[in-house]
């Protein structure tokens, strides 16, 4: 029998070995910089078909601006209606009673957290969308062409990637 039959398994070189650490080293300090560049939301930007209607500043990791230190289950809504060409946002401590035969979106603030509670759309994307918390997330509707985004301190004004 051959004596070398065992030995065609596969084997790493001294070489292999360096590329698989310089990978894993590359990886983490990409994941690193990923984790470091996230910004805590610092406002809540409501537009409608490429419209800013409503800019909420959030201060003190309370949303809202909401000063007071009992966070204990309350947080605010935004009933944003679409009726004859005009939006309307209304805000409540309270859910509210959804309008009848006018287009809606319910956004619900609380916990640092934004989500879309509900709307009258048919395909209800945005209301299965998870809930956004840092800057740059956004929630979209688009049957009713709404944004719910959050952006960081600094990013007022600016520019996204797509400049021409």
């Amino acid at each position: 029998m051959n004596k070398n039959m065992g030995k065609n398994k596969l084997q790493l070189k001294k070489l292999d070995v360096v590329v698989i650490i310089v990978c894993l080293l590359a990886a983490f300090i990409l994941a690193a910089g990923f984790i470091a560049d996230r910004e805590n939301a610092r406002m809540l930007c409501i537009s409608h078909a490429g419209k800013t209607l409503m800019t909420v500043a959030l201060q003190d990791g309370l949303f809202g601006g909401r000063q007071d230190s009992d966070t204990s289950g309350k947080g605010i809504y935004y009933l944003i209606t679409y009726e004859d060409g005009n939006t309307v946002i209304m805000q409540y401590e309270e859910r509210p009673v959804f309008p009848s035969g006018i287009s809606y979106n319910l956004v619900y603030v609380f916990n640092e957290e934004v989500r879309m509670e509900a709307a009258d759309c048919r395909d209800q994307i945005c209301v299965h969308h998870r809930p956004v918390t840092s800057s740059g997330e956004s929630i979209i509707c688009l049957p009713h062409r709404l944004v719910v985004e959050l952006t960081g301190k600094g990013q007022e004004g600016m520019t996204d990637g797509m400049v021409k």
